[in-house]
């Protein structure tokens, strides 16, 4: 198990500036988990604009621990990028690194800052995939616009575009800024935690899932 010490923004509704920690716990070394969500609960496909769709249930709000979240199926999306292409987060049949930023956390740009040298100089390991989801924006607060802020020469990522209702950001229960989801080739939680990640404790969690992709 992975601990991965995390500082980030506050309540997403509020935009208050926190301390926080949370556990994301990557696969046991022997396999990684397929539990699927729930018979009981009944899939969705709800429609939001600006060319976003989620599909599934909603995950848990982040907060508790053990985190609820953990073995659940995550909700796929199907939205766009800032040049208008597609961006899809769906089981690929490999293990998925999900960052929801926020432009006007400071700890979301401390985050850029540190992790777009990173991955501008270290491809991503084979069996592994990262994508960004820019939510929360807002003309009124420091660093708009995200297109600019998470441009191709400093942020060389797939990003998808939350829309108004932050409706991708609800779907996986985000509380806090930065928020990472770790999911598994099916799309399984395997962890979430909140808040932003040391370059040390980044590579970690690259290595593990690289070990645990060349086991599967």
């Amino acid at each position: 198990m992975l601990a991965l010490v995390a500082a980030g923004c506050g309540e997403a509704t509020t935009g208050a500036t926190t301390g926080n920690a949370a556990p994301v716990a990557t696969a046991p070394t022997t396999a990684a988990p397929t539990t699927a969500a729930p018979t009981t609960t009944t899939t969705t496909l709800v429609e939001f604009d600006e060319g976003v769709a989620v599909e599934g249930n909603a995950l848990p709000r982040f907060g508790d621990a053990p985190d609820p979240a953990v073995g659940l199926v995550a909700p796929t999306v199907d939205g766009i990028s800032f040049d208008g292409s597609g961006v899809r987060i769906e089981p690929t049949g490999k293990f998925t690194v999900i960052m929801f930023l926020a432009h006007w956390c400071p700890h979301c740009n401390d985050e850029v800052e540190a992790l777009g040298p990173y991955f501008e100089a270290t491809a991503v390991p084979d069996g592994v995939e990262v994508l960004t989801v820019s939510t929360s924006a807002n003309p009124e607060r420091p660093n708009y616009p995200p297109s600019e802020w998470l441009s191709p020469d400093t942020w060389p990522l797939p990003v998808l575009i939350d829309n108004a209702e932050t409706a991708v950001a609800a779907a996986y229960g985000l509380n806090a800024f930065p928020f990472w989801v770790v999911l598994d080739p099916d799309g399984v939680v395997l962890g979430r935690t909140a808040g932003s990640l040391p370059l040390v404790t980044v590579e970690g969690l690259f290595d593990n899932l690289a070990e645990l992709a060349g086991q599967s």
